[in-house]
């Protein structure tokens, strides 16, 4: 019997494809460094005010903690 793998880094090709957030969703969420709307690239979460500002979207959470 194959045993189950238990790495948390997924082997290549085997990544999850980026979970579109909703519309509704987006309209509602801000960057927490400038307060600005945000827009969704692939796996990511782009302030619309300055584009170095990226927040991941983790199985279809984003993470929306401001960098220290």
């Amino acid at each position: 019997m194959p045993s189950a793998s238990t790495s948390a880094t997924p082997r290549p090709g085997t990544e999850r494809p980026a979970v579109a957030l909703s519309v509704g969703l987006l309209k509602i969420l801000r960057c927490p460094v400038s307060g600005s709307s945000l827009r969704q690239d692939g796996d990511h979460l782009v302030s619309t005010s300055d584009e170095t500002l990226r927040y991941a979207i983790e199985r279809g959470v984003p993470k929306l903690l401001a960098p220290r």
